[in-house]
């Protein structure tokens, strides 16, 4: 299909809203590029069979799409690169309708996007907030910048790598990589098991509150224990460190099997010692 865009100043998905009389329909490709809204009615598209190909928020985009309780509820699933992206000044509520399915959500700028529901396979973040419902699944993450909150869910994410912004994060992750300068606050809920899972953390700061998990890699950044809420044990399978440090708190974090690379040494008085010449 063609792309067709929203007109300015709507205020509903409504057909009649859009330049080709249409709008939300299967494999429909859609283009906001001016202010609306708010957008109240027009939300629930899951009655569509394949979803659309793409709803695209530019940069001139401005304006409120749904709201607590009332969100956009439209699936984009029927190939790999189907997507929605926020780069507004958009406030967006946003779930999966139909199958439930979001491919790709792509989210930067001013955006500020609430994802209550849905799968989503591929999230892709380099700014402005998202807030992840308890409800919502997400595959895999990559967040470059911007801040998030991710709620519980029994569904871990499978791979989630931050290397930038701020993130908050309640829900188990398979394989979780910290680099560059993000901060993490990694404080899973009680539910959270961390069987075969690991994380990695090359850089930033992971504010390391509970969790278990058996693999740990600390190439630099810190990995910091002292707001530890619970008494865990990380690494028990692997802890190996090559680079950063180790904050250890009050003790209530056991590093009972912390291994080293090389000539690499570690005090037991809070923290890690640098190396000769060192990092600090």
């Amino acid at each position: 299909m063609a792309e067709t865009y929203l007109n300015e100043g709507a205020t509903s998905f409504a057909a009649a809203n859009w330049a080709d009389s249409t709008g939300f329909a299967d494999n429909a490709e859609l283009v906001v590029n001016v202010p609306f809204g708010p957008i109240t009615s027009g939300l629930d598209q899951s009655s569509l069979t394949t979803g659309i190909d793409y709803l695209d928020f530019k940069p001139g985009a401005v304006g409120i799409v749904g709201g607590a309780g009332s969100s956009l509820q439209v699936d984009a699933d029927s190939a790999s690169g189907d997507y929605i992206r926020n780069r507004g000044n958009v406030t967006l509520y946003l779930t999966g309708g139909g199958s439930s399915q979001i491919n790709n959500l792509d989210l930067g700028g001013q955006q500020r996007t609430w994802l209550t529901g849905g799968t989503v396979t591929d999230l892709t973040m380099d700014g402005g907030t998202l807030n992840v419902a308890e409800a919502a699944v997400v595959t895999n993450g990559y967040l470059a910048g911007g801040s998030s909150e991710w709620g519980y869910n029994s569904t871990k994410v499978t791979e989630l790598t931050i290397d930038g912004g701020t993130h908050v994060i309640r829900r188990g992750v398979t394989a979780l990589h910290v680099n560059g300068n993000a901060t993490v606050v990694y404080d899973p809920d009680d539910q959270v098991t961390h069987t075969s899972t690991a994380i990695y953390v090359n850089g930033g700061r992971v504010d390391w509150r509970a969790g278990a998990f058996p693999t740990v890699v600390v190439r630099g950044g810190v990995a910091d224990y002292t707001r530890a809420r619970v008494a865990f044990t990380p690494g028990g399978t692997s802890f190996l460190v090559k680079g950063g440090r180790l904050l250890e708190g009050d003790g209530t974090v056991t590093l009972s099997n912390v291994t080293y690379e090389g000539a690499w040494l570690r005090v037991f008085s809070g923290g890690i010692q640098s190396p000769p010449g060192g990092l600090g």
